[in-house]
């Protein structure tokens, strides 16, 4: 399917295209079309010859990323209030941090990113304080188990467990209950993405979905995994190593549970907003997965931003673009919010 018709109502951002120096370390990659702020960070991390996930322990990764990834966020926003607080799920406790936006009820369930194995309530702090202000709601952050300690569906059961916890205490937590949007970023939004499948055949109704570059097949091999395995800030070889681990304990790769976009049925599941990155592994997936969504009747609203790459989201240091994309984010929740209060939805 091709998702450039206007039919599938594919909007596509824009960015100047520069020239670029030929003695790049990777062969082969061709970082021309990258926003120019994105390709000197990629430019720079190169140079410094910065260890990969795959070369260390899981432990070793997590602590690494504490750094690198809340690293790319600049000052953060203050909000009206934060709590963090410990749930029961699965027989141990997971901790939820609520951000709270003082006079709406509406809440967004959010699932952080890291490749199901790194990834933190922290290093997505900051990137959720803005989404906040942007959506003008309340966030309910979840920090899931990780793999490989805690391979699938811990993770999912985690999810699952932070919904439920969510529909019983919303009213006493002056949340909205109703009309809840799951959202996610990379390995979060695979996370949101099941979920909502989940909430569909348990006959729990969402409102809306927001998947930003999300992984949807991890039995693919696309062209754009191919094009971008190597030198566009996600590789091919980390990607292959977080799925090691989150498969450790013997799901079949294909297992509509961490692969949505093999599910058989994708009809009726709530409103989304799909985003991918044009320089990005997961980009044929997201693509596809947001063509079934379409195919099968579903409310869908798909934009690729080019010139970026994964994780671009929580780069507000690096660039503009990462802000951008979190108004946008909010100005889509807040139009599905304001159409269901209108009866549109």
């Amino acid at each position: 399917m091709d998702l450039r018709d206007e039919s599938t109502r594919l909007r596509v951002r824009t960015c100047r295209e520069e020239s670029v120096t030929e003695d790049l370390q990777h062969v082969g990659v061709d970082r021309s079309r990258l926003l120019p702020e994105l390709r000197r960070m990629l430019e720079i991390a190169d140079a410094l010859g910065l260890s990969p996930p795959e070369s260390m322990s899981a432990i070793e990764a997590r602590a690494a990323s504490e750094i690198r990834l809340a690293g790319h966020w600049g000052a953060k926003d203050d909000v009206d209030a934060v709590e963090t607080f410990a749930i029961p799920s699965r027989g141990e406790t997971i901790r939820l941090r609520l951000y709270r936006k003082t006079g709406t009820a509406r809440t967004i369930l959010y699932f952080h990113g890291g490749g199901w194995v790194v990834g933190s309530l922290d290093t997505h702090d900051g990137a959720l304080r803005a989404l906040v202000h942007a959506a003008g709601a309340n966030i309910v952050a979840v920090e899931y188990a990780k793999a490989p300690e805690h391979p699938f569906p811990a993770c999912l059961d985690d999810a699952l467990s932070a919904l439920d916890w969510l529909l019983a205490n919303a009213q006493a937590a002056g949340l909205d209950a109703e009309r809840i949007i799951v959202a996610g970023d990379s390995a979060g939004a695979s996370i949101a993405a099941s979920l909502a499948v989940l909430a569909r055949d348990r006959g729990t109704p969402l409102l809306g979905q927001v998947l930003v570059y999300p992984a949807t097949d991890l039995t693919a091999m696309t062209p754009s995994r191919t094009a971008f395995a190597q030198g566009y800030f996600l590789s091919m070889p980390t990607m292959d190593w977080y799925v090691a681990h989150y498969l450790s304990g013997g799901t079949d790769p294909a297992d509509p549970g961490v692969s949505p976009l093999r599910a058989d049925d994708l009809a009726n599941l709530p409103a989304a907003l799909l985003v991918t990155a044009d320089h990005d592994p997961l980009r044929d997936e997201g693509r596809a997965y947001a063509g079934r969504l379409i195919a099968a009747g579903n409310n869908v609203a798909y934009e690729e931003w080019r010139g970026t790459v994964h994780g671009f989201m929580i780069m507000d240091r690096t660039t503009r673009a990462s802000r951008k994309l979190i108004e946008q984010v909010g100005g889509w929740c807040r139009r599905l919010w304001e159409g269901s209060d209108n009866g549109s939805c």
